[in-house]
């Protein structure tokens, strides 16, 4: 009775193999630290310089390290965060009122929440130091006081592009919530998404392939995110094992490919074929994550539920303290940019799971509110 019920899950396209959830579960609090390195790499804008990307260049090849794991790491989180999700929405299958209402709770409300509290913890600190400082503080509030509704939208939604025109207006929008913001109106046209993956499959690969490729942002999300998520959406229709086909890659056979290819990417700075190389190496690795021993993945496991906490708090306040403190004491060269790259990127990792944790042993309700009932 029970193979017969598996068999039928699978004509339906609905069963999660146990070693498939087990492989996403090992990767999402360690895509979760690579992103705060990607957002701790203060070689980005030199390397979108092509022309300092020479070896004739003392500082591109004193940073070479920096921009190898960068190139080959922190470029995979977020687009396997796109493809994890709608992969796993597909398989679960749950009816679309249900699914919002889910996705309400767990995407919805932390995206305005998050906001909310910069917001509101910047007017309270204002007004205390207003009455504590009556005679010394200035007792406007213009970052609020002075904003239109479009400028609100903009500090919950990040949209409103005029504002980057007065960049202050759109900071209360903490920018790696684009993912969260961008998923959940995924979300809302995942019918539409699904019926194109089912009924015109090639004719809507070519138009994704395309977008992806010559780099053609649709109107109301980033290129990655539509592209991401309609190929979680193609590879549980089409029971794609994408860890298997990252397994039966060689690391001898990545090796050759990714050489030319970042030189490439470098020179060029094209780099969707190097997210691709990434996400490919992150799938390969957490065949080592699961199978490496029954603690180890558990320590994995237990640390998925603070992955979605970490990725909330890292920017701005935490990594931008910690690396302001570094730079106040340490004077910038190329070997002082490693050690903060990789010191102060796993200082901001180990202190956002630590907040996370007292959080949720103290207050497990606010935790689980601003966590998305995680």
């Amino acid at each position: 009775m029970e193979s017969g019920a598996n068999v039928i899950l699978e004509k339906n396209n609905l069963f999660i193999s146990e070693e498939c959830s087990k492989r996403i579960s090992s990767l999402r609090f360690i895509l979760a630290c690579l992103v705060v390195m990607f957002h701790n790499n203060k070689t980005l804008l030199f390397i979108l310089n092509p022309a300092n990307l020479t070896f004739s260049n003392p500082e591109f090849v004193a940073h070479l390290p920096q921009y190898i794991f960068s190139y080959l790491f922190t470029l995979a989180p977020v687009p396997l965060f796109f493809m994890f999700s709608a992969y796993l929405q597909y398989k679960k299958n749950d009816d679309y009122l249900v699914l919002l209402k889910k996705r309400i709770k767990t995407i919805f409300l932390p995206l305005v929440l998050w906001p909310a509290i910069i917001i509101f913890g910047k007017i309270l600190i204002k007004l205390a130091c207003i009455a504590i400082f009556p005679d010394k503080v200035s007792h406007e509030i213009p970052f609020v006081s002075e904003w239109s509704v479009r400028d609100w939208f903009c500090a919950f939604f990040g949209y409103y592009f005029p504002c980057y025109e007065k960049m202050t207006l759109c900071e209360p929008f903490i920018l790696p919530f684009y993912f969260i913001r961008d998923l959940f109106i995924l979300i809302i046209i995942s019918p539409l998404i699904k019926k194109l993956v089912q009924k015109a499959p090639y004719v809507y690969g070519l138009f994704v392939a395309a977008i992806y490729f010559f780099s053609i942002r649709p109107a109301i999300v980033c290129t990655n995110a539509l592209v991401f998520y309609s190929l979680g959406f193609y590879f549980a229709e089409y029971n794609f094992d994408f860890f298997k086909f990252a397994d039966r890659i060689t690391w001898k056979q990545l090796a050759v490919v990714v050489i030319p290819v970042m030189y490439f990417v470098m020179k060029n700075n094209k780099s969707e074929i190097i997210i691709l190389i990434s996400c490919l190496i992150m799938l390969k690795f957490s065949k080592l994550f699961v199978e490496k021993n029954e603690k180890f993945f558990a320590t994995l496991k237990y640390f998925d539920g603070l992955s979605f906490f970490l990725y909330a708090i890292h920017l701005p306040y935490l990594l931008m303290f910690f690396t302001s403190k570094w730079y106040s004491k340490i004077p910038v060269s190329p070997v002082t940019d490693f050690f903060e790259y990789f010191g102060i990127s796993i200082i901001v990792c180990i202190t956002g799971t630590v907040i996370g944790i007292i959080l949720r042993k103290i207050c497990p309700k606010v935790f689980g509110l601003i966590n998305g009932g995680r």
